[in-house]
Formats: C-alpha cells, structure tokens, sequence
C-alpha cells in the first residue's frame, strides 16, 4: 500500500513538473496557434478537416504528455530508490562500526574485570 502510494506521488510530481515545462516553454506557441486557428476559422466556414486534424493534433499533445508523466515518475522513482538504497548502505555500515566498537568497549571491560580480579587476589594474598 505504501508502494502504491509513493508511485501516486511520484507521479502526480513528476505530472507538475511535465506540465509546468510545458507551459513554460510551449505558452507562446498555443497562443499563436490558437490565433492562428481562430482567424482561419473566422475567414472560412468550418471544415471537418480542420476540426480532425485539431482532434489528432490534441490527442497526439496528450499522449506524449502522458508518455513524458510516466518517464518522468519512472526517473524520480529510480532516484528515490537509489537515495533509499544509499541511505540503507549508510546506516548498515554504521551499525556495523557501531557493533565493532561496543565489541572492542566490551573486550576492553573484561580485560580490566580481569585485571581488578588479579589485582583483587594480590592484595588478599598480600595481607597474609
């Protein structure tokens, strides 16, 4: 569920940047465009070649819109994996200096258990 929900939001982000680039660098041209359609519909009677060529001009836009979404979210997906992957890596190796250095805290311990032992064990012998 948590995967679904991440791909949702991979998505939806990569969909805003997409869209946005799109705006950004493509506004002028829609706005031509749309003039220039508006005055060759106004000059002419409405034809059905121009209306399907508009029709395949938009749904052609919208399926590269949807490819470039999807690759997009595939991307960010594979860069947050590789940051989860690395941050993984990361915190693995730590602990495992971590544990490194409590066996060597440890190790210190007991050596020094034993040498209050030793010394412990003169002082008895000494006092006799």
């Amino acid at each position: 569920m948590l995967k679904d929900i991440a791909k949702v939001i991979l998505t939806a982000k990569a969909a805003a940047e997409i869209i946005k680039e799109k705006f950004e660098s493509k506004a002028c041209d829609f706005v031509i465009q749309i003039n220039n359609f508006r005055d060759k519909v106004q000059n002419k009677k409405p034809e059905e070649t121009i209306q399907s060529k508009l029709k395949d001009k938009a749904k052609e836009e919208l399926f590269q819109l949807i490819s470039e979404i999807t690759h997009r979210a595939q991307i960010n997906e594979l860069q947050i994996k590789g940051f989860i992957k690395d941050k993984l890596t990361e915190l693995t190796n730590n602990s495992l200096l971590d544990s490194m250095e409590l066996n060597d805290i440890r190790s210190e311990i007991a050596g020094l258990r034993a040498e209050i032992v030793d010394l412990k064990s003169q002082m008895n012998t000494a006092k006799r």
